[in-house]
């Protein structure tokens, strides 16, 4: 009898383990079955802008992944450049149980920068959505979908060559609009016998080329050449070359001109104390430079030809009406000059 129940204890055994076998067995092949889900965008090309930076501009959505049973799966959208086959793509994890991804002008523009894709040239981005439940199982991935985009730049920039340069855009200057809101601004040095210009948004001839409007102060894309400003004396004295703040605003198409000048005056200048040598102001740091010949004697630095603003000292160091800045030996002389820190060099040639 004892016998006959060992028998039947071992045969119980046997089968508990079976089963619990084939379960672990199915644990290991759950994921081979699964079924990747099918990704939409709302659009299929896009043109970033600053005014429309809370409004979407593009949502992708998708079906969920089928792994073939209930289960928890983590989906994370990529986006890459097309063609990469999303190497370094950057992901957004989306949290459970969303099947849709809304991203604004400013969420959209940020990832587009952040891959280094080139402000107002059209690009090509994939988007697909990765999901995954484990380790263990391999991800699944939704089919690919194409957005053309467009992004701006937070700081814009416009070139200005013109007869003051020799119409050459890769030597022009720039108006740079700091915050990207279609404002620009430089200082540009105009000479007065050559003061037309246009406005291009690269380094070389090309659509779109701002020139004049229809009206005096305004401007058009495709218009004619822009004309700077004419006024050149200031107390009696006119100067062949002129500095002035250019403020371009392409939401409004207005241009201004504001005389905007630092100068060297001095017993020691070719003017003497009667007449500033006017210097050129350098748009990216804001400092002022001047290379000229001087006679033995003194100088100081003034604004808009005007006695009320003049800084003088010695030193490097700089004081609103400070002392006359000493000029030792007759020479050639750099200047480069920072009106905000209120400092200077002074290197004889």
């Amino acid at each position: 009898m004892k016998t006959i129940i060992n028998k039947i204890l071992l045969v119980v055994t046997f089968g508990v383990l079976l089963i619990a076998c084939k379960k672990e067995g199915e644990m290991v092949t759950l994921g081979s079955t699964a079924v990747p889900g099918v990704l939409t965008t709302s659009v299929s090309s896009v043109v970033l802008s600053k005014p429309n930076l809370t409004v979407e501009a593009v949502k992708a959505s998708f079906t969920p992944a089928d792994f073939g049973f209930s289960a928890a799966a983590t989906n994370t959208l990529q986006i890459a450049k097309a063609g990469t086959s999303f190497a370094g793509a950057k992901e957004i994890i989306l949290e459970a149980g969303v099947t849709s991804k809304s991203l604004t002008h400013l969420d959209l523009n940020d990832i587009l920068l952040a891959m280094n894709l080139v402000p107002e040239v059209a690009a090509s981005v994939d988007f697909r959505v990765k999901s995954t439940i484990s380790s263990s199982v391999a991800a699944v991935y939704t089919n690919v979908k194409t957005v053309s985009v467009t992004p701006f730049a937070l700081k814009g920039t416009l070139y200005m060559p013109g007869a003051y340069q020799g119409w050459d855009p890769t030597t022009a200057d720039s108006l740079v609009s700091a915050t990207g809101d279609g404002v620009y601004k430089g200082v540009i040095l105009f000479t007065a016998s050559a003061q037309e210009f246009k406005l291009l948004k690269k380094k070389s001839w090309g659509a779109p080329e701002y020139g004049s409007g229809s009206s005096a102060g305004t401007i058009a894309v495709a218009g004619g050449n822009l004309v700077g400003p004419t006024a050149f004396t200031t107390d009696g004295v006119t100067y062949a070359t002129e500095s002035f703040l250019v403020t371009a605003d392409l939401n409004t198409n207005k241009i201004v001109y504001e005389l905007q000048s630092w100068g060297l005056i001095g017993s020691a200048t070719s003017g003497g104390w009667g007449s500033d040598v006017n210097m050129k102001c350098n748009n990216s740091n804001g400092k002022w430079s001047l290379t000229t010949t001087l006679a033995a004697g003194e100088v100081k630095f003034r604004k808009n030809h005007n006695w009320g603003v003049n800084l003088g000292g010695s030193g490097g160091v700089l004081s609103d009406g400070g002392a006359n800045i000493a000029v030792a030996a007759a020479g050639s002389y750099t200047f480069v000059l920072d009106p905000v820190a209120k400092t200077y060099t002074m290197v004889k040639n």
